[in-house]
């Protein structure tokens, strides 16, 4: 059995639990509360030492980062989100590492500078807030014109680069990142949201956000 560590919270776990829905593999789904500091206990320790989400453990095979448990994932299922052909896996694989050195750190600035600073006890971090501003508006329109020239982000199939560019851009609506003039991104990302495999964890990250926080 299939096992998962993180939080809806999370852009990395996500990232993971949507190919597991577009794979529609069988899983069972464990809740790690951040908040409480339950990553850093010594049970969950023996699934990541890092301490960090998500993690998988897969009849027994344990495994962490995000990026490496999807391509994982995929190439078990010998799925076309991540291509055998050298040159097309190469470009999904600089559209993944684009997606989150550029799109998802640059949002986690913001996020957690608008957010979860108030949780971790820290003051907002005006610098790590201003560059992740000014980052984000420097790669959107890149991912935009690639969405210009083609249907997807790796080519003209959907691929592991899509999901990953998908749950990095999650939190655009929180952090009020603007995407009405980047055409190409709103059009594609309206598209995958309607998708069963983002609709059986999201409406949308927002509503799951407000959602979980009004609890917390």
């Amino acid at each position: 059995m299939l096992h998962i560590y993180g939080t809806p919270l999370s852009s990395p776990t996500n990232k993971v639990r949507y190919v597991v829905g577009y794979l529609n593999l069988s899983h069972e789904f464990h809740l790690v509360n951040l908040g409480a500091g339950e990553q850093k206990k010594p049970e969950y320790l023996k699934i990541n030492p890092y301490g960090r989400v998500p993690a998988i453990d897969d009849d027994g095979f344990k495994l962490s980062e995000s990026n490496a448990i999807i391509r994982y994932l995929a190439d078990k299922q010998q799925s076309s989100l991540y291509p055998q052909e050298l040159k097309a896996r190469a470009v999904v694989d600089q559209w993944i590492d684009f997606a989150t050195q550029h799109i998802t750190l640059a949002l986690g600035r913001i996020m957690y500078n608008t957010y979860f600073y108030k949780h971790a006890g820290v003051p907002i971090d005006e610098r790590s807030l201003a560059d992740g501003k000014k980052f984000i508006a420097q790669y959107l329109p890149i991912v935009d014109h690639q969405l210009g020239e083609q249907t997807f982000i790796a080519g003209k199939a959907m691929t592991l680069a899509d999901i990953a560019m998908l749950a990095g851009l999650d939190t655009c609506e929180l952090c009020q990142v603007d995407l009405t003039n980047y055409k190409h991104i709103t059009n594609w990302r309206k598209k995958l949201m309607a998708e069963e495999f983002y609709k059986k964890y999201h409406e949308s990250y927002a509503s799951t956000f407000k959602k979980i926080m009004q609890k917390a």
